[in-house]
């Protein structure tokens, strides 16, 4: 099964150079301009829109599925991963370095990467059962694309932008996962 993911429209924090992580961050104009412009080349076929819960991808989700119509839930299992105490300071360059090597430890206030995986599979399995008959769309963070880069291929994912479209094989993400 293919599902789309793509990544929430810019935020006021991205402006900034701020981890936002799991706090609350609405769209800039130019945020918004990238969500229209994504569901443009989004394909028809999609059935169905599962977004983080963050206020973020619920916008973008919203903005996408003017031009789709299809059903749309939300999700804290697609949450961003948590920072912890690092949220609203400075994503500074060994914090992205971090994040691109999937070195999620930011505890004890925050997530490691298996507790990101699990909770991620979780809903993955769901959406796998849910749409046998069609391709779904995901609408999420950075952290979330490269967990699923790292599941579908065992591949690092750099630098996200804003609005990013990727595809995936849902099957062999499950496969590989077990």
């Amino acid at each position: 099964m293919k599902i789309y993911v793509i990544r929430h429209g810019q935020t006021e924090l991205n402006v900034k150079g701020l981890i936002n992580g799991h706090i609350p961050d609405n769209l800039t104009g130019a945020g918004r301009e990238q969500a229209r412009l994504a569901s443009e080349n989004l394909p028809k076929s999609i059935k169905h829109i599962y977004s983080s819960s963050l206020t973020r991808a619920r916008q973008t989700a919203e903005i996408i599925n003017e031009v789709l119509q299809v059903p749309t839930t939300y999700h804290d299992e697609l949450k961003e991963v948590n920072f912890g105490d690092l949220e609203g300071t400075p994503f500074l360059e060994e914090h992205k370095a971090r994040h691109v090597n999937l070195d999620y430890d930011w505890g004890p206030s925050g997530e490691n990467f298996e507790e990101v995986k699990r909770r991620v599979l979780k809903l993955l399995t769901e959406i796998h059962e849910e749409n046998s008959d069609g391709e779904a769309l995901i609408v999420a963070h950075g952290g979330i694309v490269r967990l699923l880069t790292f599941l579908q291929s065992g591949d690092k994912q750099g630098e996200i932008s804003n609005a990013a479209l990727f595809e995936f094989d849902l099957d062999k993400i499950l496969d590989r996962a077990k």
